[in-house]
């Protein structure tokens, strides 16, 4: 699942996997990732690990860039799914809309929200607004640039 604002034709070669547990590093491969490393969130020196890990891709990338997908743990993404029927994309998105209200402790203003049709049903996957600027401040923090939020949805119905 990739949110709304950026573009969806960027290919990052990296993503920076955030979770509860720690933070791993990715190299985009043939037929999927390879990981590069993980630094547990109680490493004694987390910058410097961290630091550690965008060094070992940078010496992999092509020109040095770690630019990279953010992927936000499913922990932090509210899923549902709306039974939409024959509507059209827009329609769609109001009706999610709609179902959010009142399914997060968030203002459906301060999330940001994907879809992915399924015949008559809608799967929904929000996150706040305000988790993904957490997300981007952190990757920045420790030298990461990130190009998108990405999501593993994992058993989750959402497509995509």
């Amino acid at each position: 699942m990739e949110f709304g604002w950026f573009d969806r034709t960027m290919k990052p070669g990296f993503a920076l996997s955030l979770s509860s547990e720690g933070i791993a590093f990715l190299r985009r491969a043939a037929g999927g990732w390879r990981n590069i490393g993980k630094v547990p969130l109680s490493h004694p020196d987390l910058p410097r690990a961290l630091a550690d890990l965008r060094i070992a891709g940078e010496a992999l990338a092509e020109g040095g860039s770690t630019c990279c997908k953010v992927v936000i743990p499913n922990d932090q993404i509210r899923y549902l799914t709306v039974e939409t029927g024959t509507a059209d994309a827009p329609t769609r998105r109001e009706m999610a809309k709609k179902a959010l209200e009142g399914a997060t402790p968030y203002a459906v203003a301060d999330l940001s929200f994907d879809i992915s049709e399924d015949g008559p049903l809608t799967h929904v996957a929000a996150v706040a607004r305000e988790t993904l600027e957490e997300a981007e401040g952190f990757a920045l923090e420790h030298g990461f640039i990130p190009a998108s939020f990405v999501a593993v949805p994992g058993d989750m119905d959402f497509l995509g």
